[in-house]
């Protein structure tokens, strides 16, 4: 029997965005951020391509006088990407503010598709294994949500460690 869980956050309300990725048995994944996580959304914007990178980012970005790495989440986690139609976003995250890093970056850009929802915690979830996951030492945890998977990506991990 699984045991229940709530998701908790002092900060009330997180964002889920669909992963571009293939269901994992038979469910829809999607990537969970907090709200404080989130600092800009932006709809049209040029990303220059870096060549020789890896493959899982896209580009950099100039924002508010910062150059930051544009990152497909999907290829940083290993998953097989699915090219989609769908307009997409750029979304600003940010790591957790731990004093200075090593290589000073903080932040990074996502490249998401729409829906974007924002939900109100707590959530009712239960933890699931991470096993599908290639790279599981940047998901900080996987749960099962209303038939789907969410991942809660371990931002500092990626900048700090896959970067």
């Amino acid at each position: 029997m699984q045991k229940s869980c709530e998701i908790k956050s002092p900060e009330k309300r997180v964002l889920i965005l669909p992963a571009q990725i293939p269901k994992v048995s038979n469910r829809q994944v999607y990537f969970l951020f907090s709200l404080r996580q989130v600092e800009d959304i932006l709809t049209d914007a040029p990303v220059r391509p870096v060549p020789f990178s890896p493959a899982y980012i896209g580009g950099v970005f100039e924002w508010r006088g910062h150059v930051l790495p544009v990152i497909s989440m999907e290829a940083c986690l290993g998953f097989e990407f699915l090219n989609t139609q769908k307009i997409q976003r750029l979304m600003v995250v940010r790591a957790a503010q731990n004093g200075s890093t090593q290589k000073n970056v903080d932040r990074m850009m996502l490249r998401v598709i729409p829906p974007i929802q924002m939900l109100t915690l707590p959530i009712e979830c239960f933890p699931v294994s991470d096993e599908w996951i290639p790279e599981k030492y940047l998901a900080k945890g996987v749960y099962e949500w209303e038939n789907k998977f969410l991942v809660a990506v371990h931002i500092e991990n990626i900048l700090y460690e896959g970067i």
